[in-house]
């Protein structure tokens, strides 16, 4: 029940981002382009997430090792910035 809420929110928040602002984002996980393929009817926005889900499997940098990479500098960044 949690993860089909967990869904539902995720689904939400990359709505209210913009779908197609939300696919071009570089850091877009493998599940949430799932996410967004299972609950669209809109052609434009399912051949974009499709293309970019592809070029992800071919770049698997790119994808969710590739965003906690990022997250993980990005923390080590905000923790340094946050010291007294």
């Amino acid at each position: 029940m949690s993860s089909i809420l967990d869904d539902q929110l995720r689904l939400m928040a990359l709505k209210q981002y913009g779908l197609i602002k939300s696919i071009k984002t570089p850091d877009i996980s493998k599940a949430d382009l799932i996410l967004i393929l299972k609950n669209t009817e809109n052609e434009t926005i399912k051949q974009l997430a499709t293309e970019k889900l592809q070029y992800l499997k071919s770049h698997p940098r790119l994808g969710w090792a590739g965003s906690l990479a990022r997250a993980n500098r990005l923390g080590s960044f905000h923790s340094e910035s946050t010291k007294d």
